[in-house]
């Protein structure tokens, strides 16, 4: 397979922003063997200009460090075409021991790596463009990997996403496609969030549904929801109306002794 000339106009047909970097397409060191998946990473930086480091390189490391930056607000940079150095050492499944630059395409997103939020729109867009480069390539979210997961170096990022989970939304993304033919359209439609985030349907359906679960576990115990341990196994319903009781039972209690002791209805 040649060189992924493809990256911008494959982003752009998911629905996503895309800012082609001058010159991107002959930028690189040396041309794709062929391609197997797709290294998630994080900056490390967190700012507005991660973009430089990762097209102009470091001291150490001259750019390009990776094919594709993704901003806070979903936007991806297309840096470069060619082979870039961002996967070091390491191994995965179907790849070659070592040397991954040559066969997979490398996704810096902006995150500082020390507990700076993803937004909901970076997560969805890191999801949905992951999903539509595997689906050009051919491969399925098996080969969508955190640089965590392939490193022998001790390398955490993505840090802290679950690439589990990852991949099992971008499966389902791959799956679902109208590019694959699939027929779960409505999920991949886009809305606009209470915080002003733009993400699809199939994003903020997942998400109501870890989150109400969460909620109704919070109320309930654990599954299958019949109360918490540490309160009597009582629900959280159930063990503040029994406090309620308790608190009337005192203060009719405590009515009753200043009534005794003063002969006097207490007010």
């Amino acid at each position: 397979m040649a060189d992924p000339l493809w990256l911008a106009d494959v982003l752009r047909a998911e629905g996503l922003k895309v800012i082609e970097h001058d010159g991107w397409k002959n930028r690189g060191h040396g041309d794709f063997l062929d391609i197997r998946g797709v290294l998630c990473h994080h900056t490390a930086g967190g700012g507005v200009n991660d973009w430089r480091v990762v097209q102009d390189g470091r001291s150490d490391l001259p750019g390009p460090l990776a094919q594709l930056v993704l901003e806070r607000d979903g936007t991806f940079r297309v840096i470069a075409a060619g082979v870039c150095w961002h996967a070091g050492r390491g191994s995965w499944p179907g790849w070659p021991t070592n040397n991954a630059n040559y066969h997979v395409i490398g996704i810096e997103a902006v995150n500082d790596g020390r507990g700076q939020e993803w937004p909901a729109v970076q997560l969805d867009a890191y999801k949905r463009g992951s999903a539509a480069i595997l689906r050009k390539a051919g491969r399925g979210a098996n080969d969508c990997v955190g640089h965590k997961e392939y490193s022998s170096e001790g390398k955490i990022d993505p840090f802290p996403i679950d690439m589990v989970a990852f991949r099992r939304d971008v499966q389902a993304l791959i799956t679902n496609s109208t590019a694959s033919g699939g027929a779960d359209v409505a999920l991949e439609e886009t809305f606009v969030n209470y915080r002003g985030n733009t993400v699809t349907l199939g994003t903020a359906v997942r998400f109501i549904d870890q989150h109400v679960n969460e909620i109704r576990e919070q109320l309930g115990g654990p599954k299958p929801f019949n109360g918490w341990p540490q309160l009597g196994g009582k629900t959280m319903v159930d063990a503040i109306a029994d406090t309620n009781r308790k608190l009337d039972d005192l203060t009719t209690a405590v009515n009753a002794l200043v009534a005794a002791s003063t002969g006097k209805p207490a007010a």
